[in-house]
Order: structure tokens, then sequence, then C-alpha cells
């Protein structure tokens, strides 16, 4: 287990040279010079190149590329915000625990929610209550997020005043945002274990099982929810990974400061730093869970085995 995870990681490494490499080509390339940005239209060209000397942004494009990488590997310095005069990695510092807790309560929420309807659905085949889950399913993968967001807002903050609007505070504040951001992955939860399990449960050993007169629920949660979990969990993984980007929408609408926000502020005023220090701590952070993963498959399934 322990080879397999070091050997997992060395190959993530390629990986994220890649991510950092094709995010620092995008925006090396984009239209716009960051020292006009930083210092604004007022500003004379002694001073712009004064601040692309000091910057490095007059280097060659792989020049400033190796020190990217160099000073990010070493020093986990992943450069200078241009608008907030400080380093991205002191701003994500702040700002990374808030969409981690959002993007964990969102999964949390929508796994408690969406396995427990995706059994009753498939236990109760072609039922009123199978009818019932299916228009969820359709409801929850419909629904874009920000619809979602401002219709609970509006019901649950405007008119009850049960829940406030905006906030990542408290347990109240977090209702909303919690629920808005899982709508769309209890759906596909909910959907993807109803087909896993419907496949489980007609299997020959499920009915040997209930032959030998085991009852419902043995046959339900230690026979067939574990053969039935493996695609289950890729899919948490990938929505999990998904949610930490997919956090910027509903970080906007409830004026959450997290990742997502501050990548939203960095895009208006064109921050490249803050940019790439976002999106690629959402794509380290997207390889790592599908490493934990992949390594609980043997944990979930015995007959995995990773060398």
């Amino acid at each position: 287990m322990l080879k397999y995870a070091i050997r997992r990681i060395f190959i993530l490494i390629p990986v994220i040279l890649s991510v950092m490499f094709i995010l620092f080509t995008i925006l090396y390339f984009t239209p716009g010079d960051p020292a006009r940005i930083a210092l604004g239209e007022e500003a004379t060209p002694e001073a712009i190149e004064s601040f692309r000397d000091e910057h490095g942004l007059n280097d060659p494009f792989f020049v400033q590329f190796g020190h990217y990488v160099y000073n990010a590997v070493t020093k986990f310095d992943l450069g200078y915000s241009y608008n907030m005069k400080s380093p991205v990695s002191q701003e994500l510092a702040i700002r990374i625990p808030t969409t981690m807790k959002l993007a964990f309560a969102a999964v949390l929420f929508s796994t408690l929610l969406g396995l427990p309807l995706g059994i009753l659905s498939a236990i109760k085949q072609y039922s009123l209550l199978d009818s019932v889950v299916t228009v969820f399913i359709l409801l929850g993968v419909s629904m874009p997020t920000f619809w979602t967001g401002l219709l609970l807002i509006l019901a649950f903050s405007v008119k009850l005043g049960w829940l406030p609007s905006m906030g990542f505070d408290t347990l109240s504040e977090m209702v909303l945002p919690v629920v808005t951001l899982s709508g769309s992955s209890t759906a596909l939860f909910a959907k993807m274990t109803r087909s896993s399990m419907l496949e489980v449960i007609k299997s020959d050993y499920i009915r040997t099982a209930r032959a030998k007169g085991q009852k419902e629920g043995v046959v339900i949660w230690r026979h067939a929810l574990p053969n039935a979990l493996i695609p289950i969990m890729t899919i948490i993984s990938m929505q999990f990974g998904a949610l930490l980007g997919g956090s910027i929408v509903t970080e906007a609408i409830f004026s959450i400061s997290g990742v997502g926000r501050l990548m939203l502020e960095a895009i208006n005023l064109r921050d490249y730093p803050i940019i790439q220090g976002g999106v690629l701590f959402i794509s380290v952070a997207y390889c790592f869970i599908n490493l934990a993963v992949d390594l609980l498959y043997a944990v979930v399934d015995p007959r995995i085995h990773v060398k």
C-alpha cells in the first residue's frame, strides 16, 4: 500500500507540472499588460518599466516559467498579487479553509441524502417512491447553481426570514450555501447509487443470500451495498474536486470569502498570479482526492490489491 501511494505521488508530479505549464502559457499570452493593470492607466512609462524589471516580466517565457516553478516548489511562493499588494500564497491560505469547509459540507450532505435515496429507489423499482426520486434527480441535474441559490435566498431569507442570505461563519449561515452547492451532486449521487444497486441486486449471490433466509436489511447493507460502492466512490471523489472549482458561483451569491470568490475578483481585475494560484490549488487538490479514493478502493473491496 505504501509503495503504491509513493508511486502514485511520483506520477502526480508530471501532471501538476503540466497543469502549471498550461496555466502559465495561457495567462502569459493573454492580452493585457500586468504592469499597466497593476499601476493604472495614469502610470508613466518609467514606472511601468521599473515594475516589469522588479517582477521579472521582461525575462523570456521559459525563464519566467522556471522561476515560477522553482519558487512554488521550494518556497511555496506562487507570486505576488498586483492588486492586493500581498503574496498569493498568503491570500490563498486565508481562504482555502473556507472553500474546503464548503465543499466538504456539500459532499457530506449530498452523500447522506443521495445514497439513501438511490438505495430506496433501487429497492422499490417502478414504485411511486422510485418515480419521485427520478423526478428529483431530473430537477437536481437540470437546475443551475446560481438559479437554485437565488430561489433559496428569495424563499428562506427574503420571504420567510428564517436564514441569512450571506456569510459562512455560523451554522445558520452555512445552510443555504451548502444546499445550493450540493443540489446537483445529491441528484447525481442518487442516480449513480440507484444504477449501481440495480445492477448488484440482480446478481446470483444476492439471490443466494435471500434463498438462505437472510433478512432483507442484511442482504442490502452487508452484501449489495459494499459491492456497489466502487462506482459511487469514484463519482463522489470527482464531485468533491468539481465542487472546489464550482464553488465560485456559490461563494459569489452568498458573499463567502473563499478561493472561488477570490478568483472571480482576480479575473475581473486581471490579477494573473491570483488566478494561477487558485487554479493550481484546485488541480492539486483534485489529484490528491483521486489518490485517496484509489487507496480506499482496497479497503472497501478486499478483492482489489494495490502493490
